[in-house]
């Protein structure tokens, strides 16, 4: 009893000690309050801030053509009359650099004309315009020799960019097949090589996307109006400048009207030809003649590839277009018809402008649909009601031209746009607030925190409501992106009802942000394949040519049969070298790269030097040192390939410690070929004194910012590493964002002046002072300044989460490609530095490494294989393997080539190009020893041992150091090298 009561006073006394702990706690906070010292997450929390960081541009989409055209509706604006305004050459008023470059003769024409080359930045028209209204604007052009790259060019009308698609107008080069396709040596046809058709165009402005299926309207008032063009990429001609009333385009029913009216009859021919064979010219050089293996595609592709179609996946890309010629018999109205292919997992239709003699006919043409289907069918050119177009064609020559354009899915990729720019901040003002691991428990009350946090959502909702619509009435079944539009809107209707679950629900909103961006670049692909035409009477019945279940059974028994004949990692060739002289190449890449490749070496390598060369294509890890692979087992059996390329930079001197590839530097030449490369990236390839590699690719690390972000919040880019640490991290923090850098050495290191191993390269270099300081800081980034250790910088830039972070050549083409919404949002700048004594920054890094190509000691035509690596490696090749590569898979598939004058010439942005070089002529890949595998791992143990495990910066870089000279003394002592 008395326990009982000695508990319950001990209980009464905690209580009462509890409650002047609180009392006091709140006194001392009040006290501290008044001394105006306030916790840092307050303070920011300023109505300042919020005004900074909110949405305020509007909507995104307020500035593209599609929101313009609206307001010239709404404000009500007509079209011009009758009004055609030439400006010539001659016109121009101004220039960039003070003086006009007018040329006659250019293209065969004799009247005066620009000349474009790079370094004039801008030109000016100055235009009198009689009347009020909208205009449209042509203009023509002949692309001088460049790059082989679609010309580019901006507009400026008064100083304003009235809408984005301004800043990016296109004026393509037009290319056909050189030739007939050729027979290789295991029998496949192969596609011809492509060659530009010189000549001058006219264009209508529009833009480059192909989601308009009209020319741009400008509206101008009366009087005088200065156009600016301004300079993009690639030389060009411009000649005649056309400010006219926009053109008008008959329906249907009126052009039949017309032929009721003249008494055109029926024709009584046929017309069929095959589309791979009719094709007189395309804007890009990526559309090529494709091989389908269908039963009754024509000409049949049985046992050996026949290049039997035309367009496919290739053909899918914003206004590129095909034009193919026939002739038509007699006089009269024929009816239009086409085997297609349309098979693409969007499950939607694909849109095709189509023009006859480079005329749209009516404009049921602008944005005719080719329906999805899982088969090759027969496609009449036809109107709602399945009733025939009709087309009144003359005896003699035709051209049929079909334009990829977006139709419906223009409207939706417009909104989509916006609806990504807009989550992206609305994800980055929650971080804000709760930061990157919300509390669960929290409730953080967002929708009061964040300006129209809801009514955005509303809007979001709305937003996915209407792409529903527009895709279900595009589309005979309900594609897959429904599904996905239903789930994100039903997810949003969640937020707005219960506001509280929002915080909860981060996930649900990146997942949303990043299936939008990837449906609005999927939406853009609008592929389409052809077999062939047949244009006939309007009577006759066109056959729905199908394969049926035993014509494909039939096929795919055959092909069973040959591939256990046929070589298919081997990429034929055209011919083989009667006098001997052919060299085996094992390429490490797709097989796309390799045709590539192959075919330029049979154009131009062969043709030249007489020495032929067989391809072989093999996965990546089948070169490399270190695992058993075919090399490997190559070079153990006496039987190795002449070159390898593809192989990864630690390679070549692994190979070279065990006298398996070749030394570069016993050719006389070897030298001069060597400074192609810039200097850094020769260093992984250099042993004893000798060179095993020349380098195909190459990396870089600069910094990637987000413009908007910084902009709004006002965060400029660190220069060095102390103004990262006392500027920019200080203002990211303050407003919940980050800094990403990725867990490398190289550039701390380099900056202070140290290096990974003694000058002899028997010893671990990182047990100086300057090691110490390089390693002490670089873990320090984690340690003390909070840069998050493991994150995906691509995904959280996207969302504003890290708008800035230290990156490489993968970062650029994924922002480049696979973002969008971000298009003129981001840029690149140098990776901080450290000041030298004399003011200027150090900015030296590392990790540039990229592939490169060897010869093997066993090889009997090293002669024969040096040629062919100086062949691969020059300026001119490179820059046409990037080009063509690009051009066969896309932007996706940029050639970071480590050849220093190619790179300049491939299609990077001029203001980007500038700063990757200057970064890589400062830049030093790693070297490659003996051993020299441990020196990764035990730096990567030592970062581990501070970061993660709270290990003193010096044990564990001495530690390390201990480890990796006892690994390079072991291996010296293997290979009969130790002192």
């Amino acid at each position: 009893m008395k326990n009982k009561k000695r508990i319950g006073s001990y209980i009464k006394y905690f209580v009462l000690c509890l409650c002047i702990t609180l009392i006091s706690t709140i006194f001392i906070s009040d006290s501290v309050q008044s001394e105006s010292i306030i916790p840092l997450k307050d303070k920011f929390k300023s109505q300042n801030i919020k005004t900074m960081i909110e949405f305020d541009e509007k909507r995104a989409l307020e500035s593209t053509y599609d929101f313009t055209l609206k307001e010239y509706e709404r404000k009500g604006y007509n079209p011009a009359k009758d009004i055609n305004i030439i400006l010539d050459a001659e016109s121009i008023t101004a220039s960039s650099k003070g003086d006009i470059p007018i040329s006659t003769g250019i293209g065969s024409s004799h009247e005066p004309t620009l000349v474009w080359e790079s370094e004039y930045e801008w030109f000016e028209w100055t235009a009198d315009i009689p009347d009020d209204g909208l205009y449209e604007i042509t203009l023509e052009y002949y692309p001088l020799p460049g790059s082989s790259s679609i010309v580019h060019r901006s507009m400026v009308i008064d100083n304003i960019v009235l809408f984005d698609e301004m800043s990016n107008l296109s004026f393509p080069r037009m290319w056909r097949d050189q030739g007939e396709p050729r027979i290789n040596n295991i029998g496949d046809e192969v596609r011809p090589r492509q060659e530009e058709v010189r000549g001058w165009k006219t264009i209508e402005l529009t833009d480059s996307e192909g989601q308009y299926a009209k020319p741009f309207k400008f509206y101008f008032t009366k009087g005088k109006h200065i156009i600016r063009m301004e300079y993009i990429n690639e030389p060009v001609a411009f000649g005649q400048m056309v400010i006219r009333s926009p053109k008008t385009i008959k329906t249907y029913d009126e052009v039949k009207k017309t032929y009721i009216d003249k008494k055109y009859t029926y024709a009584n021919e046929m017309i069929n030809f095959q589309a791979e064979e009719a094709a007189i010219k395309k804007s890009d050089p990526i559309i090529r003649r494709e091989s389908d293996g269908d039963p009754l595609t024509e000409p049949i592709s049985d046992e050996i590839r026949k290049l039997n179609s035309i367009g496919g996946w290739r053909w899918r890309m914003g206004n590129q277009s095909i034009t193919w010629n026939f002739t038509v018999p007699e006089n009269g109205l024929y009816k239009i018809g086409m085997r297609i292919g349309q098979w693409w997992s969007l499950e939607l239709p694909s849109y095709r402008q189509i023009a006859i003699d480079e005329k749209i006919p009516f404009t049921e043409l602008e944005e005719y649909a080719f329906p999805y289907n899982k088969t090759w069918y027969m496609e009449t050119l036809h109107d709602k009601d399945n009733n025939p177009y009709l087309f009144h064609l003359t005896k003699g020559e035709h051209t049929i031209t079909m334009t990829v354009k977006m139709g419906p899915m223009g409207k939706i990729i417009d909104s989509l746009k916006e609806d990504v720019y807009l989550l992206s901040n609305i994800i980055r003002q929650i971080v804000m607030i709760t930061g990157n691991t919300p509390d669960y428990n929290f409730e953080y009350e967002l929708h009061k925190s964040i300006p129209n946090l809801i009514g955005d959502f509303m809007y979001l909702s709305d937003s996915m409501q209407k792409k529903i619509d527009i895709l279900m009435s595009s589309s005979y079944r309900k594609p897959p992106i429904v599904n996905n539009l239903l789930l994100i809107k039903e997810q949003l209707q969640e937020m707005i009802t219960n506001p509280d679950s929002i915080s909860r629900k981060m996930n649900d909103l990146n997942n949303a942000q990043t299936s939008l961006g990837t449906w609005l670049l999927d939406l853009k692909d609008q592929p389409l394949s052809i077999d062939y035409f047949m244009i006939s009477n309007p009577d006759k019945d066109l056959p729905n040519i199908n394969s049926n279940f035993f014509q494909k059974a039939s096929k795919t028994w055959k092909n069973f049969i040959r591939s256990f004949a046929k070589d298919y990692d081997n990429i034929g060739g055209i011919s083989e070298n009667k006098e001997g002289k052919t060299i085996n190449v094992w390429v490490s890449r797709g097989k796309e790269w390799a045709e590539i490749m192959r075919e330029m070496a049979d154009e131009d390598f062969t043709a030249r030097t007489g020495i032929s060369i067989n391809i072989n294509v093999l996965p990546g890890s089948q070169i490399e040192a270190g695992s058993i692979n075919a090399l490997m087992l190559a070079v153990i059996s006496g039987n190795t390939p002449d070159v390898a390329s593809g192989m990864s930079a630690g390679s070549p001197v692994e190979f070279a410690i065990r006298d398996s590839v070749y030394n570069l530097n016993k050719f006389d030449d070897y030298e001069e070929i060597s400074k192609r490369f810039f200097p850094g990236v020769m260093v992984p390839f250099k042993y004893n004194s000798g060179n095993y590699a020349l380098p195909e690719t190459i990396n870089f690390n600069v910094i990637f910012y987000r413009k908007d972000i910084l902009n709004k919040l006002e965060i400029g880019i660190p220069q060095t590493w102390d103004e990262l640490y006392e500027n920019t991290l200080p203002a990211l923090y303050q407003n919940g964002l980050q800094f990403y850098f990725p867990q490398d050495l190289s550039s701390f290191l380099y900056q202070y002046g140290g290096n990974y191993y003694s000058d002899d390269f028997t010893k671990s270099g990182l047990d100086t002072p300057e090691a110490y300081k390089a390693f002490k800081e670089w873990t320090e980034l984690y340690t003390s300044y909070g840069i998050p250790i493991v994150a995906n910088f691509f995904n959280r830039m996207r969302t504003g989460e890290v708008p800035i972070g230290v990156g490489g050549y993968n970062n650029y083409v994924m922002l480049s490609v696979a973002a969008p919404e971000l298009v003129g949002k981001w840029g690149v700048a140098f990776i901080p530095g450290r000041k030298n004594t004399d003011g200027t920054i150090n900015r030296k890094t590392g990790s540039i490494e990229g592939s490169a190509t060897v010869i093997m000691e066993q090889s009997t035509k090293k002669e024969e294989a040096w040629e062919f690596l100086k062949w691969w490696t020059s300026k001119e090749v490179q820059i046409r393997f990037g080009m063509e590569l690009e051009a066969l898979l896309g932007a996706e598939a940029r050639w970071n080539t480590a050849n220093r004058d190619a790179f300049t010439e491939l299609p990077w942005k001029r203001e980007d190009l500038k700063i990757i070089m200057e970064q890589l002529d400062t830049s030093i890949a790693q070297p490659v020893i003996l051993g020299g595998y441990f020196t990764s791992r035990h730096i990567s143990n030592a970062w581990n041992s501070v970061v993660l495990g709270d290990m003193n910066v010096r044990d564990a870089l001495e530690k390390a150091v201990k480890e990796i000279n006892k690994e390079l003394k072991a291996k010296r002592e293997e290979y009969g090298l130790a002192d």
